[in-house]
């Protein structure tokens, strides 16, 4: 019923792309500011400018995974690692192509959830419109597959705090999320 009544409005509407979008935006729930931290205490002074909150918990969040990777026992790189268990280059890799049946399979077994990258395009949304784009994705799978190349944009994520427990105003109360594109969690 939903489906037909989101069709009959935008039928009825002089600008379509734009009611369109309006229905995408109101499914996908807006998004509100309840998740912007207020205020954060940085050697003992606080901070309420948005801009430099963000900068600080980048800061501290990169500082401490360098902390944390430093308490390792094995001071080796990934690289040195890789390089001694594999000391022989690949042959060649011929991977096969994918097919409908696959990539509905994957964007079947996804949370369809409203959260989204940066690109603004939640699980949720593709699944609804997942008849339409499912040629273009497979299209787009096998010609990454066939040349070997993921594209860029794809690797790019939005990182985003989450509060744990304790004083908010305490970078060390919050965790870092890593929010990916719908479709790279597909590819």
């Amino acid at each position: 019923m939903k489906r037909l009544c989101y069709k009959e409005v935008i039928t009825k509407s002089r600008n379509k792309t734009k009611t369109t979008w309006n229905i995408i935006h109101k499914e996908k729930g807006n998004l509100t500011n309840e998740n912007n931290i207020k205020s954060l205490r940085v050697n003992n002074h606080t901070v309420h400018n948005q801009i430099s909150i963000a900068n600080e918990l980048i800061d501290y969040f990169v500082n401490i995974a360098g902390s944390i990777s430093n308490k390792r026992i094995n001071k080796k790189t990934p690289l040195q690692n890789l390089f001694k268990y594999f000391n022989q280059p690949f042959k060649d890799v011929n991977w096969p192509y994918t097919a409908t049946k696959e990539i509905n399979k994957i964007i079947d077994s996804l949370k369809s959830k409203n959260c989204s990258g940066y690109d603004k395009i939640s699980i949720k949304i593709i699944k609804i419109s997942k008849p339409f784009i499912i040629s273009p994705l497979i299209n787009i799978c096998n010609k990454m597959l066939a040349q070997g190349n993921y594209p860029e944009r794809l690797k790019f994520s939005l990182i985003k705090p989450i509060y744990k427990s304790g004083d908010k105003s305490s970078p060390s109360n919050y965790r870092p999320i890593s929010l990916l594109p719908a479709f790279s969690k597909i590819f």
